[in-house]
């Protein structure tokens, strides 16, 4: 018992951390512009809000074409379950994640097991499966962005941020050396067993988890909705640009640069990005020559309005779980059509 307390304690401690982490990031942000209330009001009134809720339509559409692809995924293991039950579990998923970072996968596969009688393991497999996809999709993106803006992008480093040719030499090495390792834990898995074992073992499990797209009844189907989720999301960030006149300018290379740059910040562990996400667009926003307290605003614009969509239709997704009877207890599986 008092292990469970104190287990709850640091989770509520990591918790609190990752907020005051974002909240920090954003506050220093907003006193290095000195970007205040007021001027936030005013600037506010030059956006165009058409473009805006655009981009937020187009935000909401991909969290349903992630429900359908997860629907082929679980039904390729096991049966057919509604789509507003997934879509449900997985907008209420994301939102979530805003309260307490990086839960809302397991929670959705908790939520969905429990309304279906499913496995909740196996569901998770499923996530971890479209996890290692978006990894490679997001790792080709960034690919392509790289080599479409290359001038742009070593310009900024070298000049702007400072970056010595060295360093660059460095990530470029580091990056080698980690395809490179892959074959040395390969051997050593089979020389020495172990930790090296468990690791490829692991690395093994998320390339069959990729390969078993090809075991799907549509599995072409599976991958224009994985193209359709990705474009959804660069050009949720190709329409916003509209809605701000000093980006109103900016192309689609640019969007995918800032959707790049976004991204990252996304990854650090904030709740859902605050403070993060601002620092990464705006340091993205400022390489094509918005001013930075601009880009600053700009960022927030991008960021505030998403979140707020994703909370209401995830309240919404989560007033729709509450509302499906159980199946846990059920004698038999119940096929949902």
């Amino acid at each position: 018992m008092k292990f469970l307390g104190l287990s709850k304690l640091k989770k509520a401690l990591q918790i609190l951390a990752s907020l005051a982490l974002g909240i920090g990031i954003l506050y220093w942000l907003f006193t290095k512009e000195n970007l205040d209330w007021a001027s936030f009001r005013t600037e506010m009134t030059t956006i165009n809000w058409f473009w805006i809720i655009l981009g937020i339509l187009n935000l909401q559409l991909s969290w349903l074409y992630r429900a359908i692809r997860w629907q082929m995924q679980i039904e390729a293991i096991d049966r057919r379950y509604a789509l507003r039950d997934l879509w449900a579990a997985s907008i209420a998923g994301v939102a979530i994640n805003y309260l307490i970072p990086r839960s809302g996968e397991l929670l959705k596969c908790a939520w969905v097991g429990k309304k279906t009688g499913s496995s909740t393991p196996r569901l998770i497999g499923t996530v971890v499966t479209e996890r290692a996809i978006d990894v490679l999709c997001l790792l080709l993106i960034v690919c392509i962005g790289f080599f479409l803006e290359y001038d742009v992008l070593i310009s900024f480093l070298l000049e702007e941020a400072k970056v010595p040719y060295w360093l660059l030499y460095l990530g470029l090495f580091g990056g080698l050396l980690g395809l490179a390792s892959l074959f040395v834990i390969k051997n050593l898995a089979r020389s020495q067993g172990g930790v090296f074992a468990k690791a490829w073992g692991l690395v093994m499990a998320l390339w069959e988890g990729i390969l078993s797209v090809k075991n799907l009844k549509r599995p072409f189907l599976f991958i224009a909705l994985t193209l359709l989720i990705w474009s959804s999301y660069v050009l949720m960030q190709y329409l916003v640009f509209f809605a701000y006149p000093p980006a109103s300018n900016f192309g689609f290379e640019v969007a995918l640069i800032v959707f790049i740059f976004s991204s990252f910040g996304i990854v650090v562990p904030t709740p859902g990005g605050i403070g993060s996400f601002q620092f990464f667009a705006q340091t993205a926003l400022v390489i094509y020559g918005m001013a930075s307290a601009s880009a600053l605003f700009f960022a927030n614009i991008m960021f505030w309005p998403f979140v707020i969509s994703n909370i209401v239709f995830g309240t919404i997704g989560f007033l729709i779980l509450s509302n499906t009877p159980d199946q846990s207890n059920a004698s038999k599986p119940i096929e949902v059509q």
